[in-house]
């Protein structure tokens, strides 16, 4: 496997530092309001995509226009809705920036195995480096990141948010405690999956997913809660049935069937009775139920352009909140269902492509990706990603792009993995996996 770049290095980590920079580090050049991730994505999204056109390794792939499409439509949707003016024009850059720019980022960045480890390891970097803060901010109040940044550039108001369990609600560096619970929640998959370990349940795994799970928990946030739920779910699964044939299609029809029982025994739909259990309390999973009663009804009016930064029209005159905790529907919302359906396609037509990657020696990386992607995607449901949550996201999609179309030499006869057996051997000769070291974050 080839070694890393000091230059690609370099990027993967000022990636990662920028989106963890507090926003007290914004400013504004005219209208338009530029956070560190931002500038990073407007300087490297042209040389990201010349990156991507020009490396055989990478090479453009039918994904990518879907990508294009996406923020296309975007920017089509909210003209066709507020009309072409300074407004339209800024908001559709900002969302191809963010969210193209990501995704050319993540697609240019991980050209090897060997990159994605990288990233893995800085994420779990970062996460761990944060956390130290956030735990002692829930236990005392005490927002000392944003604080401190505060201090030095001009304070902002924190989100208003309610103390839970006797508990203050970590920022961490994050716009909202959210942001920093799904950011620390996306990195548990891939780090059990490449932790090297002689069994599964290695130390080496175990302490440092609870440390994943236990920096998530500082947000007292559902979304966080939910990815890890998710993904922890999908990991005791392997464990357990490691080395069975058909055990992911066991899971899917289990899953299906588990839906269609609680919607035949339960007086509440399926959604109602799976948000209700998987948030911090019930008054909680009802307004989620409400959003996206009053959500979909809307979709339902403006099916095609949606209804840009406009607030809905179908909600009951009792109902003030506007804010809608629910990044697909949102995004339906925003720029109607070939808005939403051109991102969900992209999104799961990645993972059909990880799925089916033929190496053996990239499966740990293969399905740490693919646990992280579906439950932050899961979780996506009951909360809004948006900020360096989204960018974030916009990375994982392309680099599970480019994870999926790798070449490598001497492939093992494809595998439907990870739907193939646990125990299938790696051709002799193949190359080795890659894993985070023992000593090493």
């Amino acid at each position: 496997m080839m070694a890393v770049p000091a230059m690609d290095r370099w990027m993967i980590t000022g990636f990662l530092l920028a989106i963890a920079i507090p926003p007290e580090a914004q400013f504004s050049l005219g209208a338009l309001v530029l956070s560190p991730q931002r500038v990073l994505l407007m300087v490297a999204m042209v040389p990201a995509a010349l990156r991507v056109i020009g490396d055989r390794r990478l090479g453009l792939r039918l994904l990518d226009g879907l990508a294009l499409l996406h923020v296309l439509w975007a920017w089509l949707s909210v003209c066709k809705v507020h009309g072409v003016n300074s407004m339209s024009v800024e908001a559709g850059g900002i969302y191809t920036i963010e969210f193209l720019g990501s995704y050319l980022l993540g697609r240019a960045l991980i050209a090897s195995p060997a990159h994605a480890v990288f990233f893995a390891k800085r994420l779990l970097l970062f996460i761990f480096v944060l956390a130290m803060a956030a735990i002692p901010e829930m236990l005392t109040g005490k927002h000392l990141i944003r604080e401190t940044f505060g201090s030095v550039f001009g304070s902002r108001n924190l989100a208003g948010v309610t103390p839970r369990f006797g508990l203050t609600r970590a920022f961490a560096s994050f716009d909202h405690p959210i942001l920093w619970g799904v950011f620390a929640a996306s990195a548990l998959g891939m780090t059990w999956y490449m932790t090297r370990a002689r069994h599964m349940l290695s130390f080496g795994r175990i302490w440092r997913c609870v440390a994943i799970v236990g920096a998530a928990f500082t947000s007292l946030s559902t979304g966080p809660l939910m990815a890890c739920t998710v993904q922890l779910g999908i990991l005791g699964w392997d464990v357990v049935t490691r080395g069975i044939k058909g055990r992911w299609w066991v899971l899917m029809a289990g899953a299906i069937a588990a839906y269609i029982a609680v919607d035949a025994l339960s007086n509440r739909d399926p959604l109602t009775v799976f948000v209700h259990y998987l948030t911090f309390n019930a008054q909680t999973g009802y307004d989620r139920k409400l959003i996206w009663d009053i959500g979909i009804a809307q979709v339902k009016l403006t099916p095609l352009f949606g209804i840009g930064f406009n607030v809905w029209t179908t909600a009951p005159e009792w109902w003030h909140n506007t804010s809608v905790d629910a990044f697909w529907l949102l995004t339906a919302l925003r720029y109607g269902l070939p808005g939403v359906l051109t991102l969900a396609a992209l999104t799961l037509w990645t993972v059909i492509r990880m799925i089916r990657v033929p190496h053996e020696s990239l499966r740990p990386l293969v399905m740490g990706w693919l646990v992280t992607c579906i439950g932050l995607s899961i979780a996506a449901m009951t909360v809004h990603l948006w900020g360096s949550t989204f960018v974030l996201f916009g990375f994982l999609l392309g680099m599970g792009v480019s994870v999926s179309g790798l070449k490598l030499a001497r492939p093992t006869p494809r595998l439907p993995a990870p739907f193939g057996s646990a125990n299938d051997a790696r051709e002799p000769g193949a190359p080795k996996p890659l894993y985070l070291s023992e000593g090493t974050l």
